[in-house]
């Protein structure tokens, strides 16, 4: 199959329940610095976090907190850092000399002009038309080649040393010839009879093609909804539709395509130089797919409600139980939700699309939340704690932030944490603990690798440690420690009583004696491992018998600890991530999954969906969905704290998580975006790239349109 690099540059907005009103609350001013990029040469690419900024020079607005720094620019090697952007007012920068490297190691050719891309498998990307003549310009290991024309003309290439020796210690030389590319079709790199491939690892055939220019005259394209102009070639088409694309076709010149053939089955164009290829969505090829030359098709799930609200029509792709791609509506997605015109804005619920929030624009930074069970004013994240119910934050000493973390679910003021000893920012490696809120750390034993902490619910001197082949167990608050249990498992200890203890990770296990003995467990005997490997465990508020287990698509409940198990439900979920147990009606079950948080009412029998979907997969599972004891749900989506209000709804925590993402307002108890700030950019960054690599909109007089760019790899 072939693949095709597609740069999208989006601006997306987030949307949630139904019913909005008279504005409450704006979204408050988040904590950021703004940092310098320079580089010499300058017009090098810039990333933060994977996502493409600005070019050097530059300066962009960070959150406080660490990013992943990527500058690149081509015939140079890329440049990475881990950048802890400081919470003071000292300015920060990044200012790098970018070491020259002509050709990598292992690259056998490389076009500089004009650009030629050469993929895995297939044909190339080209940015050469019919009849385009100029100087192509390159460099390679080879001392001469060939481009063989799809007629078998040759053009015959001598290359000169340039002095340069790649990583690998070969010769790197230059080459520079002009050449007219007047033939349709496949085009050939050639050396000694044979097609180049990389001196490195095989597999890439050099060659590409030539074809005619295109312009989309129908269909929605991405760049008229993104206003990149560089998106004006890919068309967008909802799952389940099929479109006649109608292309214009001319030369490298401008001329018009009469009556051609345009290299692409039989098709020809008519005599105004317009050719129809019919497009259809198949989602079980890849998307973006290429149609013709450099325009592409991105498969698109969508959501459409007219300008009063209602829903017109909406689809989404989801796996089956047998793992086969089948068509969807969202049950979070409402009937008709409020659309609220005030002051040219255009305010919607944050979850009414079926988007995730990481899909319309929104970041995170928090990957862990701890409410503590016997004062629940007193919320933990990775990096900060709230002592006055999430109101405020105040980050950990020295700005740290931890993964592992726990907390003593006896002493509200006791947290727990590990630094990694690539940690270049902490004086201190290894698990820690704090006993005022964070403000200070001790070490207490130098571990390489944890994987998680887990304080005994009724002794905060035992304390089990998972590192990467074991769990460690203190029994006298960590002055001596001994091996529990011999590989690298998590362990879940029953509130009730903290000798019975279940197992996920390496191995589905249990004790009911402490760690005495050892019982192997199953979700089901009779069928495979993968049916039977544990997510997380949720125990019973009131009964000491009950216990609630997760694989990543089933409910499992137990009434003697773990030793016999049966569904509640036969339900197949997509991703679950997440379960919790109201504390105040044990019947009440709340799953989290990549269909959003999801609620059950009668102990898992059925479940309703309470919010838009996550992408929360791969965190901690057991720390992004918790009931406080009051019966408060709290859920971490796409790193942002969210809390259920008394009437349903789901509120950010604390607008601090909200790195960066559309503008938003709390408005008649209601979290809302303004879609209109869709199509554009953020003041607080005004030059920089859209928000969302994932979302777009179409908002007309008539409808409201959220498109999600479906990707299926091939």
């Amino acid at each position: 199959m072939k693949k095709i690099l597609v740069v999208l540059m989006l601006l997306v907005v987030a949307i949630n329940f139904t019913g909005c009103g008279k504005q409450t609350e704006t979204a408050p001013q988040e904590q950021t610095k703004t940092v310098r990029f320079d580089s010499n040469p300058q017009g090098a690419d810039v990333f933060v976090d994977n996502q493409s900024i600005r070019q050097t020079p530059t300066e962009y607005k960070l959150s406080i907190g660490t990013h992943n720094i990527l500058i690149r620019k081509d015939g140079f090697e890329y440049y990475y850092e881990t950048l802890n952007v400081s919470n003071d007012k000292k300015g920060q920068e990044v200012v790098v000399e970018l070491k020259k490297e002509l050709l990598r190691f292992g690259e056998t050719i490389r076009f500089i002009e004009p650009i030629i891309r050469f993929p895995e498998e297939g044909l190339s990307y080209s940015s050469i038309y019919l009849n385009y003549v100029d100087e192509v310009s390159g460099y390679t290991v080879l001392d001469s080649f060939d481009i063989v024309f799809p007629a078998e003309k040759k053009i015959h290439f001598d290359t000169e040393s340039t002095g340069e020796k790649n990583a690998g210690g070969e010769d790197v030389r230059k080459f520079a010839q002009k050449v007219t590319f007047d033939e349709i079709g496949e085009y050939k790199v050639m050396h000694n009879g044979e097609i180049v491939t990389p001196s490195v690892g095989g597999g890439v055939e050099y060659k590409f093609e030539v074809l005619y220019k295109a312009k989309i005259l129908n269909g929605t394209t991405l760049g008229s909804l993104s206003g990149n102009h560089k998106d004006d070639n890919t068309v967008l088409l909802p799952i389940g539709e099929s479109l006649n694309l109608k292309l214009l076709l001319t030369d490298a010149n401008g001329n018009i395509a009469r009556n051609k053939s345009i290299g692409l089955k039989d098709l020809k164009t008519d005599n105004n130089g317009i050719v129809s290829i019919k497009v259809e969505t198949d989602v079980t090829n890849e998307s973006p797919f290429v149609v013709y030359g450099d325009v592409v098709c991105w498969t698109c799930e969508y959501t459409t409600f007219d300008i009063n609200g209602n829903l017109v029509k909406s689809c989404f792709m989801e796996p089956d139980s047998k793992g086969n791609l089948v068509k969807f509506v969202p049950p979070g997605i409402p009937k008709k939700i409020n659309i609220i015109k005030e002051n040219g804005h255009i305010y919607v619920p944050f979850d009414c699309s079926g988007l995730s929030l990481r899909d319309l624009g929104f970041q995170g930074n928090v990957n862990l939340l701890f409410v503590h069970p016997m004062n629940p004013s007193i919320i933990y994240t990775n990096s900060s704690v709230s002592k006055d119910g999430g109101k405020t934050f105040e980050n950990f000493s020295g700005g740290l932030s931890f993964q592992p973390i726990a907390i003593d679910p006896r002493h509200p003021e006791v947290v727990y944490g590990w630094i990694p000893q690539a940690d270049s920012s902490s004086v201190i490696h290894g698990l820690v603990k704090s006993k005022d809120y964070g403000m200070h750390f001790t070490k207490i034993l130098d571990l390489k690798v944890v994987m998680s902490i887990v304080v005994d619910p009724e002794n905060s001197n035992k304390i089990y440690v998972t590192t990467n082949d074991a769990i460690l167990r203190t029994t006298n608050g960590g002055k001596s420690w001994e091996t529990f249990f011999t590989c690298s498992a998590i362990p879940w200890i029953n509130p009730h009583n903290t000798n019975v203890i279940l197992t996920t990770g390496c191995n589905f296990a249990g004790t009911k004696d402490g760690g005495k003995t050892w019982d192997n467990l199953n979700f089901f005997k009779d069928r495979p491992r993968e049916w039977n490997e544990p997510v997380a465990f949720a125990f019973d508020p009131v009964n000491p018998d009950v216990v609630y287990g997760i694989t990543y698509s089933h409910i499992f409940k137990s009434e003697d600890n773990g030793s016999s198990w049966a569904m509640p439900t036969s339900r197949y979920f997509f991703d679950l991530w997440g379960i919790a147990i109201d504390q105040t009606n044990p019947g009440k079950i709340y799953l989290g999954c990549t269909d959003g948080v999801l609620v059950s009412e009668d102990s898992g029998k059925t479940f309703v969906t309470l919010t838009n979907p996550s992408s929360d997969m791969g965190r901690d599972f057991a720390t992004c969905l918790s009931v406080e004891s009051k019966g408060t749900v709290y859920a971490v989506l796409d790193g942002i704290p969210f809390k259920m209000s008394e009437i349903g709804n789901w509120l950010p925590l604390n607008s601090r998580f909200i790195q960066s993402g559309p503008e938003w307002k709390i408005i008649n108890g209601v979290f809302c975006v303004d879609v209109k700030t869709v199509a554009g950019k953020r003041e607080d960054n005004e030059s920089s790239e859209l928000n969302s690599q994932t979302a777009v909109m179409d908002i007309n007089d008539d409808n409201i349109t959220f498109y999600r760019l479906y990707y299926v790899g091939p």
